[in-house]
């Protein structure tokens, strides 16, 4: 009976001590019931790291981002040298640049003969 008794007097008290703390929470003094005033220093120098760690997680993951666009952009650029460089071997060749002015109807054609040195004296 004892026992029973002790139950239900710690039942009691697990009940008064839920009902307060509920109580502390509506009227917003819960934390200065709990004494965490005192450690609000060290609870404000946590927040401070927590969001400066969060800033720069953000900053390297832009920086990162960046990064990856870029060398995407440079593979693109690398793609386009590789074609014009292509281009420009191709125009190289004095056969192609002769179709190419005779398709433009010009009267440019290749030296018959080679150039005359001419002496200064």
């Amino acid at each position: 009976m004892e026992e029973t008794q002790q139950k239900s007097n710690n039942l009691k008290k697990f009940g008064s001590v839920t009902w307060e703390i509920i109580k502390a929470i509506g009227y917003g003094d819960l934390l200065v019931r709990l004494r965490v005033d005192r450690a609000l220093p060290v609870i404000l120098y946590v927040f401070a790291l927590s969001m400066i760690s969060i800033f720069l997680s953000y900053k390297v993951e832009q920086t990162m981002l960046k990064r990856e666009h870029n060398k995407a952009e440079i593979e693109a650029l690398k793609i386009y040298k590789a074609q014009k460089t292509c281009e420009i071997v191709s125009l190289d060749r004095i056969s192609t640049v002769e179709t190419m002015l005779k398709d433009l109807g010009s009267d440019i054609k290749q030296p018959e003969k080679p150039a005359d040195i001419l002496n200064r004296k």
